[in-house]
């Protein structure tokens, strides 16, 4: 199975783990539409209603959601890892697949979030 990530402003499929270098992405929750999915009168708690959010690079998607920024549980509430956004910074280009879950952000055969290096599928080399 090979895992993608996908890049919300240009909207281009990425490599497992690869590293995203803008600032500026569409917002996960609400896939940009600055509005939240169920409500749609009430602006998106992630974006305040923008529809892009802000993200310090380099970034990666997040593993735990797959960039969608929302909880696997309840589609009305926002991923735990990434706070909804879908995008997670990392601080540092030189990362690699995580080998405790092998990129997907959680355990395996489970729900539960991968505790090694923040629950984004990716550690620093």
């Amino acid at each position: 199975m090979e895992w993608k990530t996908l890049d919300y402003k240009s909207k281009k499929p990425g490599k497992k783990g690869e590293i995203l270098n803008k600032d500026i992405y569409r917002c996960g929750f609400c896939s940009g539409k600055g509005f939240t999915p169920s409500k749609k009168s009430t602006k998106c708690p992630v974006c305040l209603g923008a529809g892009t959010i802000k993200v310090k690079p380099p970034a990666v998607i997040c593993a735990y959601c797959n960039g969608t920024g929302k909880s696997h549980l309840n589609p009305d509430l926002t991923c735990i890892v990434c706070r909804g956004s879908g995008v997670v910074s990392v601080g540092t280009s030189k990362v690699e697949v995580c080998p405790t879950c092998q990129g997907r952000g959680r355990e395996k055969g489970g729900h539960l979030p991968c505790l090694t290096f923040r629950r984004i599928g990716v550690v620093v080399k």
